[in-house]
């Protein structure tokens, strides 16, 4: 009986430590709202890696920050600094622009790249 409880203790365990080390790490990105222009433009992260953005408006003026695809809309005024954790679950390329008139025309767009 011991030994059965030993074995299954230490199977729990290895499963454990395996399944962490098979899961992807958060990718940490600072993503900077300034006048005009996000920076840096592109973000990359893997199919179902967790990502947690920090988005901070170093700029004079209020920004958006909008991801359409992901139903996410900020808005940050002057010093303004948010957080903002996703996971997308497929392959691509998604948008995030500045929804501010005038902003995005301007060249405030940026892309998130998942990979698988």
């Amino acid at each position: 009986m011991i030994k059965k409880l030993t074995f299954q203790l230490t199977l729990l365990a290895a499963l454990t430590v395996l399944l962490t080390a098979c899961s992807s790490p958060v990718k940490k990105v600072t993503l900077l709202a300034e006048d005009i222009m996000w920076n840096p433009v592109t973000i990359e992260a893997k199919v179902n890696q967790p990502i947690e953005i920090t988005v901070r408006n170093d700029g004079a003026l209020d920004h958006v920050f909008a991801v359409e695809e992901l139903e996410i809309n900020m808005l940050l005024s002057p010093g303004d600094v948010e957080v903002v954790d996703l996971t997308v679950d497929h392959a691509g390329t998604i948008l995030y622009i500045c929804t501010i008139p005038g902003h995005e025309e301007a060249g405030m767009i940026g892309q998130i790249i998942i990979s698988d």
